[in-house]
């Protein structure tokens, strides 16, 4: 007995067709631009570049000098504690003209 508008899903699709679908499945991710640009490594560094130097570290910085401040009101500051603190604001913040001058003197 045969049911009527029931597809037979047992056909085999043939190779040919296959490799045609899944080319124009590749070229059609290939060509959005979100996908075809895409770097997830250089993103994330980027994002982690991001976190380090912008809104949490200036707040850190801040916090850093105004400890700095306070050990010197109360006499405990010492000249390697202050550079320790000052050379490290400054590696931070600095850290990419450190790096674009480092590699303007090499090329």
């Amino acid at each position: 007995m045969e049911k009527i508008g029931v597809v037979d899903n047992k056909k085999e699709v043939s190779k040919a067709r296959q490799a045609i679908a899944t080319l124009w499945l590749f070229l059609g991710i290939m060509f959005i631009p979100s996908v075809a640009f895409a770097n997830p490594i250089a993103d994330g560094v980027d994002w982690l570049l991001d976190l380090l130097t912008n809104g949490i570290a200036r707040s850190v910085a801040i916090i850093a000098i105004v400890v700095l401040g306070y050990m010197a009101w109360a006499g405990r500051l010492t000249g390697e504690a202050a550079v320790k603190f000052i050379g490290g604001i400054v590696l931070v913040f600095g850290g990419a003209a450190i790096v674009d001058l480092i590699i303007a003197a090499v090329s």
